[in-house]
This record gives structure tokens, C-alpha cells and sequence, in this order.
């Protein structure tokens, strides 16, 4: 009898290590892969709105945008998704009331919030500049 609780003792012991460093590997896999699919959703966002404006199929590019922002506010962090509904807010048709300025500060919130999201360090935006996007004209069809 003694044997083989020494027999199960030992097998617990053994397995344990290896049960431990499963759990940390897959939860340090899923943390890595859900950073990744956040960048290429943010990077989605800012790409789709940047070529919004410059789109020749504006109902497409409208979809594009859509499509990203649905999936920030599926993927991203509260703090991303409640600037992104800030952002959304004042950039809404229905408001007459913008300016460039305040436009391009709400966009900076909205990046320094994933760039917090994605980086998890407290001063990646020490000295981050406030910012406005460029678009590239897209091709005939998109």
C-alpha cells in the first residue's frame, strides 16, 4: 500500500511541473495572439479611416470602416472603445459643430488608447504629439 501512494505521490510531482508550464505557455499564446489580432485591427481602423476620405467608392469605403470599427469594439479595451465612441460622436455627420483641432485631439486619444492597449507601458505616450491622418487615394473599385 505504501508503494503505491509513494507511486501516486510521485507521478503528481511529476506532472505537475509540466501541467504548470502548459497553463502559463498557452495563457502567455493567448495573450500574444490576442495582442496580435488587436494590432491588426487598430492598424484596420486607422488604414479605413484614413482612406475614407479620399475613397472614389464612398459607400465601400464606408463598409471598410464600419467593418473596423465593429471589430475594435468586439476586441479592444474599454478605454478604446469609449474614445472610439467619442471619436465616432464628433465625427458624426450629425454634428455641425467641428473643428480640426478638436477632430485631431480625439484622434490622438483614440491612438495613445490602443498604443496603451497594445503596449501595456504607462509612458509609451510621454511626448506623443497630437496627430492627423493622411490618406492615400484608393484604387478604382475599392
Amino acid at each position: 500500500m505504501e508503494h503505491i501512494i509513494l507511486s501516486i505521490i510521485g507521478l503528481f510531482v511529476a506532472t505537475l511541473p509540466i501541467a504548470v508550464s502548459f497553463f502559463l505557455a498557452k495563457h502567455t499564446q493567448l495573450r500574444a495572439d490576442t495582442s496580435r489580432l488587436k494590432e491588426e485591427y487598430y492598424i484596420e481602423f486607422i488604414k479605413a479611416l484614413s482612406n475614407n476620405v479620399l475613397a472614389s467608392n464612398r459607400d465601400k469605403s464606408k463598409i471598410k470602416l464600419a467593418n473596423a470599427r465593429n471589430h475594435i469594439l468586439l476586441i479592444g479595451s474599454s478605454d478604446v472603445v469609449a474614445k472610439l465612441i467619442e471619436f465616432d460622436r464628433y465625427t458624426s455627420v450629425d454634428n455641425k459643430n467641428t473643428t480640426k483641432e478638436k477632430h485631431d485631439l480625439l484622434l490622438t486619444d483614440l491612438i495613445k488608447s490602443m498604443r496603451n492597449d497594445l503596449y501595456k507601458k504607462s509612458k509609451i505616450n510621454i511626448d506623443y504629439p497630437t496627430v492627423s491622418l493622411s490618406g492615400t487615394p484608393s484604387k478604382k473599385g475599392e
